[in-house]
């Protein structure tokens, strides 16, 4: 919190540094924007705060209102620390303002790991079934943005790395929902790699866990994650 609030620039590239930089000029290189893909691991907030450094105007999906006092106050927050907020209600309002950032070539910053209740694509993660969200997916399919996974994790010194993985390899082929689930899958796959990679990291524990059948949701609970690493 005091990184980003209290530093100057260098100072803030001094505490954190970053790996695979290059994926996502390449990625920004391509014209389309980026849909920088993370979840709620490790220090994620700073995620955006860390790139916008580097002179990237960066946008973040807040799924929470933004209405009344708290909601004002927590949007002025994120702009001190140079995050530009866009919050997931209403819908349709949110698909425009992400499809504007991707259209001038910047960052939207969309957390994947918030499997709930309600409409979704089933998926797997660690085994069992999830409703996934649409939004990235569908974006990635609508404008061509590159989809880039990062994350910024806490070393074993104690030092944190923000660690920038090239673009993920996206279903391009049109087919509207067969497209759409199999890149809701990929994306998935990475989450579960990552958080394999820092299960100790992972502070999301409201997932809710589905048993399907031919799509339909019939049972969910929220989970632990211990039990599923």
């Amino acid at each position: 919190m005091i990184i980003a609030l209290e530093s100057s620039d260098n100072e803030r590239r001094a505490a954190i540094p970053v790996d695979g930089r290059e994926h996502l000029d390449t990625a920004l290189a391509k014209g389309k924007g980026v849909i920088l893909l993370s979840a709620h691991l490790g220090n994620f907030f700073l995620v955006g705060t860390r790139l916008a450094v580097e002179g990237h105007p960066i946008h973040v999906l807040i799924n929470h209102r933004g209405e009344g006092q708290v909601g004002k106050l927590l949007d002025d927050y994120r702009l001190q620390i140079r995050l530009s907020t866009i919050h997931a209600r209403p819908r349709r309002q949110a698909l425009q303002e992400i499809s504007a950032v991707l259209r001038h070539n910047e960052i939207a910053v969309m957390i994947t790991d918030e499997y709930r209740r309600g409409n979704g694509i089933p998926t797997t993660l660690f085994g069992r079934t999830v409703l996934a969200r649409r939004g990235p997916a569908t974006l990635a399919s609508r404008t061509g943005a590159a989809v880039v996974p990062a994350c910024l994790v806490r070393q074993a010194d104690d030092t944190l790395r923000l660690v920038i993985e090239p673009e993920l390899e996206l279903a391009r082929s049109g087919n509207g929902k067969a497209e759409i689930a199999e890149n809701i899958l990929r994306m998935t796959q990475w989450l579960e790699k990552t958080v394999r990679a820092y299960p100790d990291q992972w502070n999301w524990m409201n997932i809710r866990w589905s048993e399907n059948n031919n799509g339909r949701e019939i049972r969910s609970q929220r989970s632990e994650v211990g039990d599923q690493r």
